[in-house]
């Protein structure tokens, strides 16, 4: 289901789900499947920055499937109260700092980046808190991509560029499905905020290209119809 770019919403059967986010209640299920997703594609497709492979691709599955689970506590700090519910759950599948990983990925999908005086993440082993800022960086950025909690954006596809002496360049083509432009550049402008962390932690440059979804939008993200302009973050276009 992950690596599908069918333009439906993402999701598990009742009985996976609730393993993988170890019957924590989600407040908005389909949203956070559809995230998982989006997350999934985004850390395939940027493989050449990072060399993240399966199992990096499962853990990933669990905070994205739970960022949000802090909801149903407190909607102002929910990416802390969700840090809090991971960490006290029986999460199957996984080690005792495997989790702390899955907790502390959670807690960065939004507000603040990791620091080494936040708890949980200072007391993990520099391996697993670089774990965290890749992860969380490719889960903070894929959770922009849903900010209407609507599957506008059907999936991601993109290139990693490099360059002798330039820096790495990520060029992500958002494919969309909507009529609804106002929307469409919330998601965009949300997309570029919270691409922050990725660009820290893989020390690169993202741009965003929205691309219409259709029945004829090929696989390979290359379409025959018009040409959407590439969206650039406002300090880019001053």
């Amino acid at each position: 289901v992950m690596g599908s770019s069918e333009p439906e919403r993402s999701t598990w059967q009742q009985p996976e789900l609730a393993r993988l986010a170890g019957n924590i209640p989600v407040d908005d299920q389909a949203h956070a499947c559809h995230v998982a997703h989006l997350a999934v594609e985004l850390l395939q497709l940027t493989w050449p920055l990072h060399g993240l492979g399966e199992h990096d691709a499962l853990l990933l599955k669990r905070p994205a499937l739970l960022h949000d689970a802090g909801i149903l506590v407190n909607y102002r700090a929910h990416h802390k109260s969700s840090l809090r519910l991971i960490m006290q759950a029986h999460l199957p599948g996984l080690t005792a700092q495997e989790q702390a990983e899955v907790a502390c990925i959670a807690r960065y999908h939004r507000k603040a980046l990791p620091c080494k005086r936040h708890p949980v993440y200072r007391d993990l082993a520099r391996v697993a808190q670089r774990r965290v800022e890749e992860l969380g960086g490719i889960l903070r950025l894929a959770d922009a991509f849903d900010y209407e909690h609507d599957g506008c954006i059907v999936h991601l596809q993109g290139h990693v560029l490099s360059a002798a002496g330039q820096p790495v360049h990520v060029l992500l083509q958002a494919w969309y499905r909507t009529s609804d432009h106002l929307a469409l550049q919330r998601i965009l402008r949300q997309a570029h905020e919270k691409r922050d962390l990725f660009e820290r932690t893989f020390e690169c440059r993202v741009s965003i290209s929205p691309e219409p979804y259709t029945a004829a939008s090929p696989a390979n993200g290359h379409a025959n119809h018009h040409h959407v302009p590439m969206l650039v973050a406002p300090e880019q276009a001053q």
